[in-house]
């Protein structure tokens, strides 16, 4: 079923994400993590975040994506 609903990658970053929802991981981190290619990584990023499933934190001058503690998911 997951497959009809995400992508590859929105599953590898979602199950890093939510398998570990009490932590944040940075772009490239979540790059390497999940194998996945870096445009590929930073577009589902960017429609996880617009979507309300991940939140982003600045800190310094890079963003720390986290699972959302209020979504759905």
């Amino acid at each position: 079923m997951a497959d009809a609903l995400f992508t590859t990658t929105q599953q590898r970053v979602l199950a890093l994400l939510f398998g570990q929802s009490n932590r944040s991981f940075y772009a490239s981190e979540l790059i390497e993590r999940t194998g996945s290619g870096s445009g590929a990584v930073q577009r589902e990023l960017k429609r996880l975040a617009s979507s309300g499933l991940v939140t982003i934190k600045r800190i310094g001058n890079q963003k720390h994506y986290q699972a959302n503690p209020d979504s759905p998911v």
